[in-house]
C-alpha cells in the first residue's frame, strides 16, 4: 500500500507528466504533419535501410544513402509535379476565371465543336425552352459558389507553395535522423508502454502490417493511377494535365467510381472537343489501364497484410483533408492503421470473438 506521500507524489508525477506533454504537443504541432509524413517514408523504406545498414557499417553513411533513395525517387519528382502543378493553375486561373464570370463563352468555345453543337442544339430543342429562367439562374449561381471555393483552395496552394519546400527541406532532415536515431526512439517509446510483453509486440507488428497495407494498398496505387493519367494525357494531348493527373491523384481514394470520375469526363470532353476515335481510344485506355493500375499495384503491394475498408479509409482521408490539409491524404491512413490495431489489440486483451 502507498502512503499518503507517495500518493501525493503519484499524483503529482502524473499531473506535470501530461501537463509537459501537452506542452510539448502545443510546441511541436505546426510540424506534425511533417513529422508524421517523414515516420511514414522511413517506416516504408525501413526494410531497405536494413539492407543498405547490413553492407555500409556506418550508420550516418547508411542513413544518408537511405534518405537520398527517398530523395530521389519520391522527394524530387513530387517536387517537380509541384512546380509544374503551379504553374498550371497560374495559367488556367484567368481563364476559368473568364469563362465563370461569363459562361456564355465558355459555351460558345463548346459549340465550335460540330459535335457538341449538334447535341446542344437538340437538347435546347428538346429541353432548354422548357426550362424556368430562375432554374438556369439558379444553376449558374451554384457553379459560380463551386468555382469560387476552387479557385480559394487554388489560391490558397499558390500562397503556401514556398511553406512547402521549406517543409520539404525540413522533411529532409528528419528522415536522416529518424534512419540514423529512430531505433533508438521506438526502443524509449515501446519500453515506456505499460502493456504486456507480448501485447506490445502484437500491438507494433499489426500497427507496423497496417500502416504498410493502407500506405501501399492505397496511396501507391492512387500514385499509380495518376502517373497512368498523366501519360495517357500526354499522349492524347489533353491540356493542363498536371491539374487533370492530381485531380485523379484525389479521386483514387474515392471506393466508388475512383480515377474513372475523371478519365471519364476527360473523354467526354475529347468527344466534344476532337473525335470520336480519340475519345473512343482513351477510353479504352482509361479501361485496361489507368483502371487496371488498381488491381495490380494493391495485391503486389499488400498482399496479406491488413487492409482497411475503403468506405472507411475515405471519409478519414476527406477529415484528414480538412485537419491537416494536403499532408492529411497520408496522415489519415496512418491513424486509421492504429486505431484497427488498438481494436484488435483490445479484442485479443479482452478474448472477444468476432
Amino acid at each position: 500500500m502507498f502512503s499518503d506521500y507517495e500518493k501525493l507524489g503519484n499524483v503529482f508525477f502524473i499531473v506535470s507528466f501530461l501537463f509537459f506533454l501537452f506542452v510539448g504537443y502545443v510546441i511541436f504541432s505546426p510540424f506534425v504533419g511533417l513529422i508524421t509524413v517523414s515516420i511514414l517514408l522511413v517506416v516504408i523504406f525501413y526494410p531497405i535501410h536494413q539492407k543498405i545498414k547490413s553492407k555500409v557499417k556506418s550508420d550516418i553513411l547508411s542513413s544518408l544513402i537511405s534518405t537520398l533513395i527517398i530523395l530521389f525517387f519520391i522527394l524530387i519528382p513530387l517536387s517537380v509535379l509541384v512546380f509544374f502543378l503551379v504553374k498550371e493553375i497560374v495559367d488556367f486561373y484567368p481563364i476559368a476565371s473568364s469563362y465563370i464570370s461569363n459562361p456564355q463563352s465558355l459555351l460558345e468555345k463548346l459549340r465550335s465543336s460540330p459535335w457538341f453543337n449538334d447535341i446542344y442544339q437538340r437538347f435546347q430543342n428538346d429541353f432548354m425552352d422548357k426550362l424556368n429562367g430562375k432554374l438556369q439562374e439558379s444553376f449558374i449561381d451554384y457553379l459560380k459558389t463551386f468555382s469560387s471555393k476552387l479557385f480559394d483552395f487554388a489560391k490558397s496552394f499558390l500562397t503556401n507553395i514556398t511553406l512547402f519546400f521549406i517543409g520539404l527541406f525540413v522533411m529532409i532532415i528528419n528522415i536522416f535522423f529518424l534512419f540514423k536515431d529512430g531505433e533508438k526512439l521506438y526502443k524509449l517509446v515501446y519500453s515506456v508502454i505499460p502493456l504486456k510483453e507480448d501485447e506490445k509486440i502484437y500491438l507494433f507488428k499489426n500497427s507496423y502490417l497496417a500502416v504498410q497495407a493502407v500506405i501501399l494498398g492505397s496511396v501507391f496505387v492512387a500514385i499509380g493511377q495518376a502517373i497512368a493519367t498523366l501519360i495517357g494525357l500526354l499522349i492524347f494531348g489533353v491540356d493542363y494535365s498536371i491539374i487533370i493527373t492530381f485531380l485523379t491523384f484525389l479521386a483514387a481514394f474515392i471506393p466508388f467510381g475512383g480515377a474513372s470520375l475523371v478519365w471519364v469526363p476527360v473523354a467526354i470532353y475529347l468527344f466534344l472537343t476532337k473525335s470520336f476515335t480519340v475519345a473512343l481510344l482513351f477510353f479504352l485506355y482509361g479501361t485496361f489501364v489507368i483502371s487496371t493500375v488498381d488491381n495490380i499495384i494493391r495485391p503486389l503491394a499488400v498482399g496479406s497484410k491488413i487492409d482497411i475498408h475503403p468506405m472507411i479509409l475515405f471519409f478519414a482521408i476527406l477529415g484528414g483533408l480538412n485537419a491537416f490539409g494536403f499532408l492529411g491524404i497520408f496522415i489519415a491512413p496512418v491513424i486509421v492503421a492504429l486505431i484497427d490495431s488498438f481494436i484488435l489489440l483490445y479484442k485479443k486483451r479482452y478474448n472477444i470473438q468476432s
